[in-house]
Formats: C-alpha cells, sequence, structure tokens
C-alpha cells in the first residue's frame, strides 16, 4: 500500500485545517453514566540547567535553549465502585524501569494505588533530557555530566509522585466518553519506505464537567516515531505542539499525548520546526474533530491487570567476545561490551531473558487499552486491533507502546526475520546483548489476549457486590483499633483502609451492636501488600462459636492457610500453602463458612477447602485480640476494600458430594 497522499486525501488535510481555524462547533456528546470522578494535574519537567539531550547518539554537548517547556500530566479516574486508575504522560525520551519503580513504590504507599492501576507513558521526544540509564549510555557524557542527569533523574522522580498525588486529590464529578479520530503524516521507515503497514488511527477519551459541555482534558495517541525535531532546544517536538494546539483552542483544558506503537513509523518529511509545528496542528485538529462530534460514554467500572513476561533473547555473546569488542569497538560497541562485562562480573554470566511489562485496562464496557513497554513497531497495534475486536459492536481497542519501562524496540515476527534496525542492531544502543529470540510475537499477544479477557469479564459482571459492606471507604466506622501493643496506624484514604507496619501487628476489630455470624457466611475483600515481607492480610472470623484467622502472605511472604486447625497453625496443618503475592497488587479474597467446611479463594482460584468434621478450630495468642472478627498485619503495611459479608443461599450451604480435605 502506498503512502503518498492521493489528491482526495490530500484535499482532506486541507479542509480539516481549514476547519481548525474556526470556532469550535458545539460539543455533541453525551455525559458518562453517573458516578465517574476524574482528577487532573500537571507539572514542568523542563531541566533548571542545560543539560545532555537524550535521542541520538551523534550529540555532542548539551542543550542550548527552549522552544517550549516539557511536562508531566496526569489524569485520574475513577468509576462507581471507587476503583481508581490514574494515566502518566511525559515529554521524555523513555519510561526508565527504575523510576517506575521508585515512583510506585511512593504512590503505593501514600495513596494504595496498585501496580495494574497506574500507567505511564512517554511522548518519545527526542528533544528532551537525557535520563538514568538505557539511551543515555549511548551518549558520550563524562562523570559531571551524569552526576547531573541522576540529580535531575530524582528532581523528576519526586514531581511525579507529586504529580500523581495531585491527579488523585483532584478527583469530582465528571463525563467520561471515547471516541477515533485519523491522521496521516505517519510513514513506514522500513525498506521500502513508505510501503508497510501503518495505524493512522487517533484515540481520543474526552474528560469534561458532568454535563458534558465544559472540558477539563482529552488524552489521545499517535503511532509515529515523536521526530521531526533533532536540534539542542529542549521541545516536545510534534506531539508537544498537538498538545499546545489543543489547549490553545480549549483554555483550561489539560492535553495529554501518547505514543501508540509507531517504532517504526517516522513524520515524513521532517527536520523543520514549521513540519514539527505543521504535523502538531494536523493531529490536534485530528482530535478535535472528535471532541466536536458524537462520542461514546463510559459506563460500567474499571478493572485493571499488569504482568511482567520474560522474553528471551537470542544468542548471549561470550565474555572473550566482549573483551574484545571493548579493544577494538566503535564508542558504541565498547559502552555496550562494558555494560554486558558488569554482568558477568555481577553473576557471572549474561542475564538470557528480559521481564517484560504489559498492561491492560478496561474502561466501562466499550474501551480496551493495551499498554506494551518498549518500542513497538506498528504490526503489534494492527493485530490487536483485529483480534480483540477494534469497531465491532462499539467497541475501541487502543494500543499503547511506550508504556512502563522503555528497555529495547520490540520486534514482530516479520521485523525480526528482516533484521535491520528494529529487528536487531538497535539493541546495542539499548545495551541488550543480542535480538530477541523468535516467538516473542504470538508471546505477547497471547498475554494481552488473557489479561484482556480477564478484565472484560470482570467489567461484564455486576459491580455491585452482594451482601453487607462492612467498610464504607471513608471512615472506620464499626470498626475498633485493635490494641495488640506495638500497633501502627489505621488510616482510611481513598475508599481503602491502610493498616502501617507496626511492632509487631496492626489490626482492627468488629465493633457493632449486631454480633458477626457465626455458620453459613461468605466474607469478600480487596487486600493489598503495600510494604513489608510477612502477612499483610490476616481475617479473623468465626466458625460456629470458635475464632479461627485466614493468613495471607506470613512466614516470610507467601504461606497461606488457617490458623489454627487441631492446634498446628497457618505454616504447618492441612490448608498450608504457598502465593508468591506482589507488593502493590490487589487480590480479590473470598472465604466461605459452612457447617461442613471452611473454603478460601484468591482471585478465583481455590487456595483452600478445609473439612471441619473432627477438627478443632483455635486461633493463634498473638491474633487472639482479633475476635470475633477482625483484621491485621505483621510488620508489614496491608490495604483493604470492598469488604463485604453476606448470607449463604441454602444451595450453598448443602454439603459437597465429595468433599476433598486439604
Amino acid at each position: 500500500m502506498t503512502r503518498h497522499l492521493t489528491i482526495a486525501a490530500a484535499l482532506a488535510v486541507l479542509l480539516s485545517l481549514s476547519t481548525g481555524l474556526e470556532a469550535a462547533a458545539p460539543t455533541k456528546t453525551n455525559p458518562s453514566a453517573a458516578g465517574w470522578q476524574a482528577g487532573v494535574a500537571r507539572v514542568v519537567i523542563t531541566p533548571e540547567k542545560y543539560m545532555w539531550m537524550s535521542g541520538y547518539g551523534g550529540r555532542s554537548k548539551p542543550a542550548d535553549g527552549k522552544v517550549h517547556d516539557l511536562w508531566a500530566k496526569a489524569v485520574a479516574i475513577k468509576d462507581p465502585t471507587g476503583k481508581t486508575a490514574v494515566f502518566v504522560s511525559t515529554d521524555l525520551i523513555t519510561v526508565p524501569i527504575k523510576m517506575v519503580e521508585a515512583v510506585m513504590t511512593e504512590i503505593t504507599r501514600q495513596h494504595g494505588l496498585g501496580r495494574s492501576e497506574v500507567m505511564f507513558t512517554c511522548s518519545h521526544t527526542h528533544c528532551g533530557p537525557a535520563l538514568d540509564g538505557m539511551l543515555s549510555y549511548m551518549l558520550d557524557m563524562k562523570y559531571d555530566d551524569w552526576k547531573q542527569v541522576r540529580g535531575y533523574q530524582q528532581t523528576l522522580n519526586a514531581k511525579l509522585v507529586t504529580l500523581i498525588g495531585a491527579a488523585v486529590k483532584d478527583l469530582k464529578p465528571a463525563a467520561i466518553s471515547f471516541g477515533n479520530g485519523h491522521c496521516q503524516f505517519a510513514a513506514n521507515r522500513r525498506a521500502p519506505r513508505g510501503i508497510g503497514p501503518y495505524d493512522h488511527d487517533v484515540p481520543v477519551l474526552r474528560i469534561a464537567s458532568p454535563d458534558g459541555r465544559t472540558l477539563r482534558a482529552v488524552i489521545f495517541g499517535y503511532a509515529c516515531h515523536n521526530t521531526v525535531m533533532s536540534y539542542y532546544k529542549w521541545s516536545g517536538d510534534y506531539a508537544g505542539f498537538a498538545q499546545l494546539y489543543l489547549e490553545g483552542r480549549h483554555p483550561g483544558t489539560t492535553a495529554l499525548f501518547f505514543a501508540g506503537c509507531g517504532a517504526d513509523q517516522n513524520p515524513l518529511p521532517r527536520r523543520k520546526e514549521e513540519l514539527a509545528r505543521k504535523y502538531g496542528r494536523m493531529l490536534g485538529v485530528a482530535v478535535d474533530h472528535v471532541l466536536d462530534g458524537p462520542t461514546t460514554p463510559i459506563s460500567g467500572r474499571i478493572a485493571t491487570r499488569f504482568e511482567n513476561i520474560e522474553l528471551a533473547f537470542d544468542n548471549l555473546p561470550k565474555k572473550k567476545e566482549l573483551l574484545e569488542i571493548q579493544k577494538t569497538g566503535n564508542r558504541y560497541r565498547k559502552a555496550w561490551a562494558g555494560n554486558l562485562l558488569k554482568q558477568y562480573d555481577l553473576y557471572g554470566r549474561l542475564l538470557p531473558t528480559y521481564p517484560y511489562p504489559i498492561q491492560s485496562w478496561q474502561i466501562g464496557t466499550g474501551l480496551t487499552w493495551v499498554a506494551l513497554g518498549g518500542e513497538v513497531v506498528v504490526d503489534y497495534a494492527v493485530r490487536l486491533k483485529r483480534e480483540l475486536g477494534h469497531g465491532q459492536g462499539g467497541r475501541s481497542v487502543w494500543v499503547t507502546g511506550y508504556a512502563n519501562d522503555v528497555m529495547a524496540y520490540i520486534a514482530s515476527e516479520r521485523v525480526l526475520k528482516e533484521g535491520g534496525y528494529e529487528g536487531e542492531t538497535s539493541m546495542i544502543y539499548y545495551q541488550k546483548p543480542s535480538k530477541w529470540r523468535a516467538g516473542l510475537e504470538n508471546t505477547i499477544v497471547k498475554t494481552v489476549t488473557a489479561l484482556t479477557a480477564d478484565n472484560r469479564s470482570q467489567v461484564a459482571r455486576s459491580f455491585k457486590l452482594p451482601g453487607q459492606l462492612l467498610f464504607d471507604g471513608k471512615s472506620l466506622a464499626g470498626w475498633k483499633k485493635t490494641k495488640f501493643g506495638g500497633e501502627a496506624e489505621v488510616i482510611v484514604r481513598n475508599g481503602q483502609m491502610i493498616l502501617q507496619t507496626g511492632a509487631d501487628m496492626t489490626g482492627v476489630t468488629w465493633n457493632r451492636d449486631k454480633p458477626p455470624p457465626d455458620w453459613d457466611y461468605e466474607v469478600v475483600l480487596d487486600a493489598m501488600r503495600v510494604e513489608g515481607h510477612d502477612f499483610f492480610c490476616g481475617l479473623t472470623f468465626r466458625v460456629g462459636k470458635a475464632p479461627c484467622s485466614l493468613i495471607l502472605g506470613g512466614w516470610g511472604g507467601g504461606v497461606c492457610g488457617l490458623s489454627s486447625i487441631d492446634g498446628f497453625d497457618a505454616s504447618e496443618n492441612d490448608t498450608t500453602g504457598y502465593h508468591e503475592f506482589q507488593n502493590g497488587r490487589w487480590y480479590r479474597v473470598r472465604l466461605r463458612v459452612t457447617r461442613q467446611r471452611i473454603t478460601g479463594w484468591i482471585d478465583g482460584k481455590e487456595i483452600l477447602d478445609q473439612q471441619l468434621k473432627g477438627r478443632k478450630i483455635g486461633i493463634r495468642g498473638e491474633v487472639d485480640l482479633s475476635q470475633p472478627f477482625g483484621l491485621s498485619t505483621w510488620q508489614t503495611t496491608g490495604a483493604v476494600r470492598n469488604l463485604r459479608i453476606r448470607t449463604l443461599t441454602d444451595k450453598e450451604k448443602a454439603p459437597k458430594k465429595k468433599a476433598n480435605s486439604k
């Protein structure tokens, strides 16, 4: 398919540009369903002092000017159940994994947000600052230059923590809707140039006042390298100009850009500032066309998933080879060999795989948003949109690249076979030992499909959980702080009960006029280990008149079970199991008590099924004060939300035909 504009297409572009000069038409959109909220925040991240820029290995000096400021921006979205997701957009070349980890540690601690609930993206501007790691290694920087870069990185991390917190604090009722536009200045840059696949979609998320009239923020994306310019002035490139255009057209609005799967797409022609301004305006006009037309309101709820998968490298170089390259290679290969030799020194070998981040958001019933790490070629967007049903039944599928960790180019199987820069040679600049092993495309797509299916299933189900709500998300009404001795604070924030790290235990206990049930009930809650290495959810409950505790993540972080059965605790009885819990991730916990058995599930998977006949149920002495019903943690900060209890139906009370004791 040719990339050259036809006469008709060119006329369409001219018409788009002309309409952009006119006043915006009245918005033809419907507010989203009641109960949705949004918060918006922004902060300047332009370096205060001129320092080295990233993007091109041939740079020979620091920046010497500014076209416009660089920004970090965030939008928090909260559904009617209280589930919150935060999108972060940055005018940066990359998203360093060290930055994400540092920021998430604080965000989880301060706001209780899990890893799946925050999406970090960058515009991939090549006129932004050098960062600590990855692409900065191809620059010929000295000690003082690196010191300056790392100082900037620390400041940036702190700004992002504050930014996300500000977006969450700004949450207020909003109308949220989405649509899709079209723009076509991107061209496939692989040989033969302009012939390969492309993605000219412009996804748009509209965030407005509850009546839908006042635009508060707009999130939009495009699959094209942000590389019009290569000078030494700070600039967001065409993506920066697009945001400025929209914010100028809609005063008081914050515009946020994300880069799609444009690793093999270039803006052509390029290298002139007027072209960057032109492409930015073309993209802004495409977004405006969506904003001015009918958009699809968001309804339902939010579901989020995040998973790291191991991507394998192909052929790992030997230590001898790397030592030789250090002597004879060019500047880029010497830096590459030197960093790989550090792996040999540290581990005695090269690491054969890399943890690759995949994130999936389902926002309401109609919008599926996939975020992939690395510089992702366009084939992934084309395939995922096709396989996930983009455009079918009003469904929209967005695919974001450059998200959560930009560690290398992510080639498709086609590009991997063809080779070239995106398929192989770029790995030198990213300090990776070799190209990726064949099969990565199917591995990534399979994971995306599974995460997306799980999210869609959650959203399709009613978000009104059955049973009595035991924690209202606003206060500790109905609870009292458990006086273990050495307990820390219990705070309520963002719909979560946060039990902070104590010495040794922190907890809350039932404080209601009506006692908790004895038999035939089910408890459901979401629990998360915020920080620490021991149990983050100790749920004490009644089995008849006897107390018992469900322990999750005890004895060093992974042991699950009931304390106690026949005098033996959760680490040494029939219910003892092991689960690998991740800090910063929410787990759906379900516990059912009948007169015959106690059954427990994590994320829908059964973890225990204990018969009661002939067994003595008890509780460990340390947890005794949690009776008759309570929550506790051990030297760990844990968070709880959506805590409910319900009476079982007659069918659920009935004994199993075949009981399996664990």
